[in-house]
């Protein structure tokens, strides 16, 4: 299971190669290093590209055929396996590898259990084909806790340190980090995860301010919004008899709207955030705030 290393400085540039086959590396994913300055690292193995020094990096994307998939046989209470017929799309071997399968619907649901280690090839599980089933293999020490039957649906879910790559604007799965360095394709590294580290800007940064993930320039981080849902059929309205809300966002963009309602003599509450496509995870706080598609220091908090 993941630990705490206590390293020197420079150890967060090392990179090591799979040991032996793929996803096994020097120590299990999500490790943390903490240098003696309290910056603090996750072991995590790349994707099939070079890394990019200060980009945010996150997790694989989750897998929709993956998901809520039926158990194909049951388990009873202490079962060390849990399986269930994927949908169409299939899973390499040990892909799930020190990830965690959950029961999320139905009989036995509402426990999630870390699936084993790959200490050699398909310890985890084998690889499964489209819409056939996928068996994984529980950690030591896992068991299941409530039985499963054949109405139970079980999620898999990758560790979020398996295979990063830059996240995409919005992310699309959890953060994983900062990249501190260049890293070659399939090999593990540390990514950054606490701690001052410089990171590519997108937009202004405000030094003091929060800031989240981007959500237009992939791998970047811009200053923290909160974005207004904006919706209905637009009309041309007299201004002199109508107010108009501006509203002043963190780069210091102004814009107007018209507030019309056609309900009278009621008070109900109104959701008016905009959804993924336009908020994303807070990372941290601008420390020093340099130009856009430049490099500024944030203080890491992921």
């Amino acid at each position: 299971m993941p630990g705490t290393y206590f390293g020197p400085y420079n150890e967060q540039y090392s990179t090591y190669a799979n040991a032996g086959h793929a996803n096994l590396g020097r120590w299990p994913l999500g490790h943390t290093l903490i240098l003696p300055d309290g910056r603090t690292y996750r072991f995590a193995l790349n994707d099939a590209t070079v890394e990019v020094a200060g980009n945010l990096y996150q997790s694989v994307a989750s897998v929709t055929n993956h998901l809520d998939v039926t158990a194909d046989v049951a388990r009873a209470i202490g079962a060390t396996a849990i399986s269930a017929t994927l949908g169409a799309t299939a899973a390499a071997v040990d892909i799930y590898a020190e990830g965690v399968v959950h029961s999320s619907n139905d009989t036995g649901e509402s426990y999630a259990y870390r699936i084993k280690r790959a200490m050699t090839a398909g310890a985890a599980h084998a690889s499964a084909a489209t819409s056939s089933v996928l068996t994984v293999n529980l950690e030591a020490g896992e068991s299941v806790q409530v039985a499963l039957d054949t109405t139970s649906e079980v999620t898999f879910t990758r560790n979020r340190f398996h295979q990063v790559l830059i996240h995409a604007s919005p992310p699309t799965a959890g953060l994983a980090g900062v990249s501190p360095g260049v890293c070659a394709a399939d090999r593990f590294y540390w990514s950054q995860v606490k701690g001052y580290a410089a990171v590519l800007a997108s937009g202004t940064l405000l030094a003091g301010l929060p800031v989240m993930a981007g959500v237009t320039t992939n791998g970047s981080v811009e200053s923290a919004k909160r974005r207004v849902g904006t919706g209905g059929t637009t009309a041309l309205l007299n201004t002199a008899t109508m107010a108009i809300l501006y509203l002043l966002d963190a780069d210091g963009t102004t814009t107007g709207y018209a507030i019309v309602t056609t309900t009278t003599g009621t008070t109900v509450s109104k959701d008016i955030t905009s959804g993924i496509a336009d908020n994303a995870p807070i990372v941290g706080m601008c420390v020093k705030a340099n130009s856009t598609t430049q490099y500024a220091l944030v203080d890491l908090n992921i």
